[in-house]
C-alpha cells in the first residue's frame, strides 16, 4: 500500500498548528529556505517570453539541458556521457519512478539500505518490485557488503545508494563505496545512485563511476537542481545511464507526464551553466550546522555529524522509549521533527537545519529545554 509521504503529512500538521496560533519550529523541511538565485529566475522570465516555450517540447528534455547534465556528470560517471544518456524528469522522484519502471519486472527485488529516503521503497513498489530493507549493524548508520549479501536472493535486481544520505547526511568514503560496488558488480546488480545532495557535501563526495569505472554499464544516476540551487518548486530532475535504460524510461514518461515545463528547464540550464552558488549555500549551512552542534552536543545528540546535505540524525532513545514518542511530545510544544522510524531507523529523529538561523536557534533552544527536562 502506498501512503502519504511522512514529511508531507508533517507539513499538513504544521499548517494546522499555525492556524491554531501555536508558535511552530519546523525541523521537518527537506528544502532550503533560501530563494532561487536571481540569474536563474531571470532565465525563466526570458524563456516565458518566447512563444516556442508555450508548447510541448521533447519528452526527454531540451537538448541543451541534457548536454549540460551530461557534461556535469561525465567526470563522476567514469565514462563519457552525451545527451542520449540523460532523461530530464519532474524532479528526482519521477527519475526514481522511471528508473524502476524501466529496470524491474514484477517480483524483482531492490536492496534499500536503511536509513533510507521514504520515497525509495515506495518507488520500487509503484513499479511492481519488492523493496528489501538492508539494516546496518547495531549502532551504525552505514551498510557493508556483508549486510547486502545477507539480503541478496536470486530475485535481487538492483540496489540503491544515497550519498550524501537523506536522512543522515553521511557520505560513503571511497573505500566503503568501492567495497559496495565490487560486491554489486560480482552479482550483476544494477546500482541506482541518488546524488541529489552531492553539491551540498561538506567534504568531497566520491561517485560510483569514479571509484569503480567498471560498474558504469549498470549504473543509473539520479539528481536534480532542487536542493543545491534552492529550486524544489521548479520540479526539474534527471536520470542518467546506459542509453537502452534511458530510452525505456523516456517511453514510460511519454505515457505519464510527457515533457518537463520548458520554462523550468531554462531555469535549470541557467543553474547548471551559470555562476556557482553552491559554495555560498554550503557556507550558510555550515554555520547552521555549528549552531546545531552547540546545542545538541551537550545533550549527547551529535555523535554522528553529517558530511553533507542539511540534516542531523540523533539517537534519542535516552529520552523516551521510542522516537515516535519523542517526536509526538516535541510536537505538542510546536517543535516538528521526523521520527527515524519513517526512514527505517527507529530511535532517531531527523532534524533539518535548512531553516533561517534565528528560527533555528530558537527552535533548538526550545527543544533542548524540553529534552533536558525529560532526561532529568
Amino acid at each position: 500500500m502506498i501512503t502519504l509521504s511522512p514529511t508531507a503529512a508533517l507539513r499538513q500538521r504544521a499548517a494546522r498548528l499555525r492556524r491554531d496560533g501555536v508558535q511552530v519550529f519546523d525541523f521537518s523541511a527537506g528544502e532550503l529556505d533560501l530563494p532561487t538565485p536571481a540569474h536563474i529566475v531571470t532565465a525563466a522570465i526570458e524563456a516565458a517570453r518566447r512563444p516556442e516555450n508555450h508548447h510541448y517540447g521533447p519528452t526527454g528534455g531540451e537538448t541543451r539541458l541534457r548536454r549540460a547534465i551530461a557534461d556535469r556528470l561525465t567526470p563522476r560517471a567514469g565514462i563519457p556521457l552525451d545527451d542520449s544518456n540523460v532523461l530530464v524528469t519532474h524532479g528526482a522522484k519521477q527519475a526514481l519512478f522511471n528508473t524502476f519502471m524501466a529496470l524491474l519486472e514484477p517480483g524483482d527485488e531492490v536492496l534499500v539500505p536503511a536509513p533510507y529516503w521514504v520515497t525509495f521503497p515506495s518507488s520500487v513498489r509503484l513499479a511492481g518490485g519488492s523493496p528489501v530493507i538492508v539494516q546496518p549493524s547495531a549502532g551504525e548508520l552505514k551498510i557493508t557488503p556483508d549486510h547486502l549479501e545477507t539480503a541478496r536472493t536470486p530475485s535481487t535486481r538492483a540496489m540503491v545508494l544515497c550519498s550524501p544520505n537523506n536522512p543522515t547526511g553521511l557520505v560513503y568514503d571511497a573505500s566503503e563505496l568501492r567495497a559496495l560496488l565490487t560486491w554489486a558488480a560480482r552479482h550483476n546488480i544494477w546500482i541506482v545512485s541518488d546524488e541529489t545532495y552531492v553539491d551540498l557535501g561538506f567534504r568531497p563526495v566520491p561517485a560510483p563511476g569514479q571509484v569503480e569505472p567498471g560498474v558504469s554499464d549498470r549504473l543509473i544516476t539520479v539528481g536534480s537542481v532542487s536542493k543545491s540551487y534552492a529550486m524544489t518548486g521548479w520540479r526539474v530532475g534527471w536520470m542518467s545511464g546506459p542509453k537502452q535504460v534511458i530510452d525505456a524510461a523516456a517511453a514510460v514518461q511519454s505515457h505519464t507526464t510527457s515533457n518537463v515545463s520548458r520554462i523550468a528547464q531554462a531555469a535549470a540550464l541557467a543553474a547548471l551553466t551559470g555562476p556557482d552558488v553552491t559554495a555560498e549555500f554550503r557556507a550558510i549551512l555550515g554555520d547552521r550546522l555549528k549552531a546545531c552542534q552547540a546545542v545538541l552536543e551537550p545533550l549527547g545528540l551529535f555523535r554522528t555529524p553529517p558530511d553533507g546535505a542539511f540534516y542531523v540524525f540523533p539517537d534519542v532513545r535516552g529520552f523516551a522509549p521510542d522516537d515516535v514518542t519523542v517526536a509526538d511530545r516535541l510536537l505538542d510544544s510546536g517543535v516538528i521533527t521526523v521520527p527515524g522510524a519513517s526512514f527505517g531507523a527507529p530511535g532517531h529523529l531527523r532534524l533539518s537545519f535548512a531553516i533561517a538561523e534565528e528560527h533555528l536557534r530558537s527552535g533548538l533552544s526550545t527543544m533542548a529545554g524540553l529534552l533536558d527536562g525529560w532526561a532529568a
